[in-house]
């Protein structure tokens, strides 16, 4: 399952669209990881899945505030959306660690293929919805 960014998920924000063109990256990352094929450093995955919970807090915290800042009406169920994600990020880090999504590829091919669909998803069906509403100036 190879999905990447591309510019139909641009909102016309440039630090909204940077924060995703980035979490796609990190994901393209698990990718690599799930590609090696039980060759996988357990560490390597670890640091990811960390880099990856830690830059969608930052993340969500930056898109919620420009959110904030223009009284976006889709900011609650937006923020709704993201502590789902940040409580199904931290179930599925603590699953890999106690080795309960299987090898650490299978694991990384497991996470990556949920975030890549949900990433995806909700930038379609929620952030989109910033486009035209929110100047690409603010925050």
């Amino acid at each position: 399952m190879t999905r990447h960014w591309h510019d139909g998920l641009k909102v016309g924000i440039p630090q909204v669209d940077d924060d995703h063109r980035h979490l796609f990256g990190i994901l393209s990352d698990l990718e690599r990881l799930s590609a090696a094929n039980g060759a996988t450093d357990p560490a390597r995955v670890e640091a990811a899945l960390r880099d990856l919970a830690a830059y969608a807090r930052e993340h969500f915290e930056r898109e919620e505030a420009i959110q904030a800042e223009v009284g976006f009406e889709g900011l609650e169920e937006n923020h709704r959306q993201h502590v789902e994600l940040t409580l199904t990020l931290e179930a599925f880090i603590a699953k890999y660690r106690t080795g309960g999504l299987g090898d650490d590829a299978t694991a990384a091919t497991r996470i990556r293929e949920f975030l890549v669909i949900w990433v995806e998803e909700h930038i379609l069906k929620t952030d989109l919805r910033m486009r035209g509403r929110i100047l690409p100036w603010a925050g």
